[in-house]
């Protein structure tokens, strides 16, 4: 683990967080207090040991458990499973940084009219890297003060970085808070692939045209199947908002789900899986109005 904040734009600079989705855990709660702690694999149980550097508190369904790495502080909140209260899965992952540090990143933003257009990091190995944010796809920006958030979704993660200034011009990472979305009892879990986009003309609820959104914006024909190949997609629209793909060959067949939250007429990647059988109902039940606000 680095000491340096994630950088969602450049190159990365930390690894993933320790217990994500998948890695349930079982506490030992004696008295208000954890005394152990177990991971949880299907029928397989790991007990693990308690790190030295960091305190838990035990709430009603919840356990948060807080690290410290010299100047970093790491917040990991887990909740208890809805059929299992004794499993709890990590719904919640923060990150607090000095932005003091003399590691610390700076950054620079362009804004205009209340709205950020452009990111700026300072050289590093000899260059500058400018992000065009626009173009950022499943991203959004907020301007309030001295404090620039950005929040984007990837996977089954909603990702909120939130960037200060003490001048006006340079900015820091001052948080990084991971929140992930469980699928619960869906069949069909959320899994958002925010470069994989579509638009599609949609004439009586029949899907007649599909496209390929390209980072750019742009947009370009899907391309043809390869007749050898026996290959057979489909798209069907299930309710409004949604599009399903279906590939079929020979007697197998895979999914993707696309969706267009916002309205904009761009449609991103947010499931798939194999066969055909969608749960569109469990599907939905993960997207938040915040999620459909950045697809």
């Amino acid at each position: 683990m680095s000491a340096q904040p994630h950088d969602p734009h450049f190159p990365a600079d930390r690894l993933p967080p320790a217990g994500a989705p998948g890695s349930d855990l079982r506490f030992t709660i004696t008295h208000g207090q954890v005394t152990g702690v177990q991971r949880v694999a299907g029928t397989h149980t790991v007990d693990l040991h308690l790190p030295t550097n960091a305190t838990f508190a035990v709430g009603t369904g919840s356990v948060t458990e807080t690290l410290t790495f010299g100047t970093t502080t790491e917040t990991r909140v887990y909740a208890a499973d809805a059929a299992d209260t004794s499993l709890y899965h990590l719904v919640q992952d923060t990150y607090t940084y000095d932005t003091k540090a003399a590691n610390a990143r700076n950054y620079g933003f362009t804004v205009a009219d209340g709205k950020v257009t452009a990111i700026v990091e300072g050289v590093v190995h000899g260059r500058t890297y400018t992000v065009d944010v626009t173009k950022l796809a499943a991203t959004a920006f907020a301007v309030s003060g001295n404090t620039i958030t950005e929040t984007s979704v990837h996977g089954n993660t909603v990702e909120t970085v939130q960037f200060v200034t003490t001048d006006g011009l340079t900015y820091r990472v001052a948080s990084d808070t991971l929140s992930f979305v469980t699928p619960g009892a869906a069949a069909t879990a959320l899994s958002v692939e925010p470069l994989e986009r579509m638009s599609f003309t949609v004439s009586g609820g029949v899907v007649t045209a599909a496209k390929i959104v390209l980072p750019d914006g742009s947009t370009a024909t899907v391309p043809s199947t390869h007749a050898a190949a026996k290959l057979t997609t489909t798209y069907t629209q299930p309710a409004a908002g949604y599009v399903v793909q279906t590939i079929t060959d020979g007697t197998r067949a895979h999914y993707e789900v696309f969706h267009d939250g916002n309205g904009d007429g761009v449609y991103t990647s947010v499931a798939h899986g194999s066969g055909t059988a969608v749960d569109l109902v469990g599907l939905q039940a993960q997207i938040s109005p915040l999620i459909n606000t950045l697809l």
